[in-house]
């Protein structure tokens, strides 16, 4: 590629092409690994980026409307044999082309034509295959909506998301009108998860205490409200590692691991408590997520929740704190494809920290890996969006929603606790003189609610 260069200018002088550095940058991400993979430029101009494309793939299609440009990028694409010319108007005809890996857009950059190109680009993607969209003037100033906003419509899709910035930095003065407002240039990867369903992920290990004795339950109501509501039910019944390594609460967070090794295609999964009884009417939730991380505060025992982030934050974060009103419980979490990224970064945590975590737990007596992931997600700033407390009703005792002993002033009926919310998680119940715990809740409910 030694020649590659040459006659080729930057964007400093010729405002229509992209920079040397984008283009150099182009060389570094793709390298030597698509030479045998197809890319579409959407947006010829002179040809100077096709010429880069031209070295990368070992075909090159490039569609531009005005014939006297496609004809100056021939000129300057002479030499490269693996590159098709089509004299296209993108925008008014459709993208009829095959086995299409990257597709490179530089064309019209008011937003609706953006989208028009990225749904388009998304076309191409085969079922259960990724598709590279590449977009220059990522950065570019306008006084209309252009590229970044264009984008910025699928940050809430986990099928889309940004893998590289490349070009000219922010601020840069590659463009003669003004000043980059942001990088020149990203590469974006869109997968099509195929017919992947929402999953429930409900984890039943045996310990060996009898405690799992009650979960068939939790079980058999989560499977009738998957088969309500179109969603796929992954019961989790083996230890990833000894528990004395690793507490079950901490192993679920190889829930992508889990999917992945057993080629499971999904959408969007609840990661759920197996001490939980699910409402047979309960609102689909999946509905409800924005595609976000999605979680329920704990609203329960807040002597608790304060002394646990009090204490993990002394021991574990530098005496950094978080609100108990951003601190969410850890079982119900909505989560996607691009949350994987962040299991991977909670994984990473508890394997360079194990020592100390395993220490903090043993001294605080509170919390296992919910206090932690509250503060990780802080620190991650991962976009979370709270969910009404009807879907995780935690800490029943304490809301007046169980018998518990003869003194209660209500009744021992569970019309209030039904009215109340949808998934009931019987956590927190404390001894009683009627030997009601969770196990008998969850019988009582789940005979109440389905049989």
């Amino acid at each position: 590629m030694t020649n590659i260069f040459d006659n080729v200018p930057d964007k400093r002088q010729d405002k229509n092409t992209t920079s040397l550095k984008f283009k150099r940058d182009l060389i570094d991400f793709f390298g030597e690994d698509y030479k045998d993979k197809t890319c579409l430029e959407i947006g010829t101009h002179r040809g100077y980026t096709t010429k880069i494309l031209s070295s990368l793939f070992e075909k090159v299609i490039t569609c531009e409307v005005n014939k006297d440009l496609q004809d100056f990028a021939k000129v300057v694409n002479k030499d490269n044999t693996n590159v098709e010319f089509l004299l296209k108007d993108v925008y008014n005809t459709s993208w009829d082309f095959n086995d299409i890996d990257v597709v490179f857009i530089d064309c019209d950059h008011e937003i609706s034509s953006v989208l028009k190109d990225i749904k388009n680009a998304i076309s191409l993607c085969k079922p259960n295959d990724s598709i590279l969209i590449v977009f220059d003037d990522y950065g570019l100033v306008n006084p209309w909506e252009g590229v970044k906003e264009a984008i910025a419509k699928y940050d809430n899709d986990h099928r889309f998301q940004i893998i590289r910035e490349i070009g000219e930095p922010k601020g840069s003065d590659c463009n003669p009108r003004a000043n980059l407002r942001d990088v020149e240039g990203v590469i974006c990867k869109y997968t099509d998860y195929g017919d992947g369903s929402n999953i429930v992920f409900l984890p039943t290990i045996d310990l060996g205490n009898n405690r799992n004795s009650s979960y068939k339950y939790a079980v058999d109501s989560w499977k009738n409200w998957c088969d309500k509501n179109n969603c796929e039910l992954l019961v989790w019944d083996e230890l990833i590692l000894p528990i004395e390594e690793m507490k079950i609460t901490w192993q679920r967070y190889y829930l992508f691991d889990i999917l992945n090794s057993n080629e499971i295609n999904y959408n969007q999964i609840l990661m759920v408590d197996a001490d939980t009884i699910v409402h047979p009417d309960c609102p689909n939730f999946f509905e409800l997520s924005d595609m976000k991380y999605c979680g329920v505060m704990n609203n329960g025992d807040y002597e608790w929740v304060n002394r646990s982030i009090k204490g993990f934050g002394e021991l574990l974060f530098d005496n950094k704190t978080i609100h108990p009103s951003t601190y969410i419980n850890g079982g119900f979490q909505i989560v996607n494809k691009k949350h994987e990224k962040f299991f991977d970064i909670m994984k990473t945590y508890y394997e360079e920290n194990s020592d100390n975590i395993k220490e903090s737990i043993k001294v605080l007596e509170t919390a296992t890996d919910q206090t932690i992931l509250n503060f990780m997600l802080k620190i991650n700033n991962i976009d979370v969006k709270v969910l009404p407390d009807c879907f995780n009703l935690q800490d029943l005792a304490r809301k007046n929603l169980l018998y518990i002993h003869e003194s209660c002033f209500w009744g021992d009926v569970l019309d209030n606790l039904y009215s109340s919310g949808w998934v009931y998680h019987f956590n927190g119940i404390p001894g009683n003189d009627m030997e009601r715990d969770a196990s008998y809740w969850m019988k009582r409910v789940y005979e109440e609610l389905y049989t």
